[in-house]
């Protein structure tokens, strides 16, 4: 006796498209959360976990600088190099952040670095954050002194202009303040949508940059990962019990045939 086929129903076909797809689920909720905790959970992994990438001898250079001493500075993704007469050292403060530029300081041997999301100089050995904010610009002007724009979280974030010759003391670039007024007013203001998309992905559309935005990549993030899981979980059961069903039923059957055999054994 063949089983009958049972039919795809839309309930199953949600079942199913639910299952299979509640560990990718899991993951992108994890992950997740840990982007919105990058700065507070800044834990290396091995490059060769990267899919589609290869590992390199040595990391790309992404801001480079040789300083009046000959010290040749290096920033890559994973921090800040000094290199001087052939000997490479690490620069400690920086372990793990991306060195987006560097500028010369008047009358120091150490320079200015920019990191994502600050402008570092180095006061009386320890390097202290001067300025604070998503770095948009840092450029050596003519007459010696470092221009900086930074300023505010958001992708849109209002980055002012700022001027030092020493990396300590600062004020407004007017001229580029100026130059900038020269521009046209807006007259419909508008972003790209996946600029919007990610404003409202990351909960920053609500709450701001900052700790709403990971209080709400968490919240959101470990919701999903509980019902993949729960969800996952009662499948796990609902299957297990009708296996168990099925092989109830089977031994019923057995049973009932091995029965019927000896009664017609007692009536011959």
């Amino acid at each position: 006796m063949t089983k009958a086929k049972r039919p795809w129903t839309a309930r199953r076909i949600h079942l199913w498209v639910a299952v299979i797809l509640a560990i990718p689920f899991v993951l992108m909720a994890i992950s997740g959360i840990l982007i919105a905790m990058r700065s507070v959970a800044n834990v290396p992994v091995p490059m060769k976990w990267l899919g589609a990438e290869s590992v390199p001898e040595r990391l790309p250079i992404m801001a480079y600088l040789e300083g009046a001493d000959g010290t040749r500075w290096i920033g890559n993704a994973n921090g800040l190099n000094a290199v001087k007469a052939g000997v490479a050292q690490t620069v400690p403060n920086f372990d793990g952040q991306e060195i987006m530029g560097l500028a010369t300081l008047q009358g120091k041997a150490s320079p200015l670095v920019a990191t994502r999301m600050a402008v570092w100089t180095e006061v009386d050995g320890a390097w202290q954050a001067v300025r604070r904010g998503r770095v948009r610009q840092v450029s050596q002007l003519s007459d010696g002194r470092v221009l900086v724009i930074a300023g505010g979280r958001g992708e849109m974030a209002d980055g002012k202009p700022m001027v030092s010759g020493d990396g300590i003391n600062w004020e407004p670039y007017m001229p580029a303040m100026q130059a900038n007024r020269q521009l046209p007013k807006l007259d419909s203001p508008s972003v790209a949508l996946h600029q919007f998309m990610r404003e409202l992905h990351s909960g920053a559309f609500f709450f701001g940059k900052g700790p709403g935005e990971m209080v709400w990549s968490n919240l959101m993030g470990w919701i999903l990962v509980l019902l993949s899981l729960t969800g996952l979980w009662m499948w796990f059961k609902r299957e297990r019990q009708k296996a168990s069903e099925r092989a109830g039923v089977t031994a019923h059957s057995v049973m009932g045939s091995v029965s019927e055999g000896e009664l017609k054994k007692v009536s011959a």
